[in-house]
Parts: C-alpha cells; sequence; structure tokens
C-alpha cells in the first residue's frame, strides 16, 4: 500500500481552495446571521489537521497493513475527540454563534471526510 503523501497534498490544496472560493461565495451571498465568526478559519484548520494526519499515519504506518489499521483507528479517534473539542469550546465561548458555526463545522467535516475515504480507496485499489 503506497500512500502517497505528495498526491494527497496537492489534491488536498485543490479541494481545500475550491472549498474556500465556494464557502466565501456563499458568505457573501447569505445575510451576517448566516455565517460564522470563524468564517475565515475553518478552510485552514481542516487543511492543517487533516495533512497533519496523513503525515502522522505515512510515518508510522509505512507500508504495514495490520500497522496501519491500528494507526488509522488511533489518529481518527485522536482527531474525533480534537473536533468536539474545538465545537464544545467554541459553542461555550460564543453562544450567539454556536448554531451557525456547529453547522459550518459540519459541512466542512463531511467534506473532507469524503475527500480523505474517497482517496484511500482510490489509493488502495490502485
Amino acid at each position: 500500500m503506497g500512500l502517497n503523501l505528495l498526491l494527497f497534498a496537492k489534491q488536498l490544496t485543490i479541494l481545500s481552495g475550491v472549498l474556500f472560493v465556494i464557502y466565501g461565495l456563499v458568505a457573501f451571498l447569505l445575510p451576517e446571521k448566516y455565517t460564522s465568526k470563524a468564517f475565515w478559519g475553518f478552510v485552514p484548520f481542516f487543511y492543517s489537521v487533516v495533512l497533519a494526519s496523513r503525515a502522522i499515519l505515512n510515518k508510522l504506518a509505512r507500508n504495514d497493513k495490520k500497522k496501519f489499521s491500528l494507526v488509522f483507528m488511533r489518529i481518527n479517534t485522536s482527531r474525533f475527540v480534537l473536533y468536539l473539542g474545538v465545537l464544545l469550546a467554541w459553542s461555550f465561548s460564543f453562544r450567539e454563534d454556536a448554531v451557525v458555526f456547529i453547522i459550518t463545522f459540519f459541512v466542512f467535516y463531511f467534506a473532507y471526510t469524503i475527500f480523505e475515504v474517497s482517496f484511500l480507496h482510490r489509493e488502495i485499489n490502485s
């Protein structure tokens, strides 16, 4: 299983650029109350977390399939805890922005998760 970090980073950068532009346009067109205060932070946050996770996975798992599964599950569990912490911290700190933040956060979460799963699926099947 060749985990190609460079190709992953290139495609992740393209996805992030597209999401940034789409979210920028949507935020521009929607009333301000439907845009989170954390507007510009979503894409850099998810980009950094996903890329760091993949780099750690590449470093720790190498080409060992048994080790890959264990490391993959640990990384995803850790990310879930991080995401939950961010959601809770933001929601309790900025109560008036909590609903919009949570909805936007999950939209980005699903977009990046779909990308990761589809990339991993292509990589494993190639």
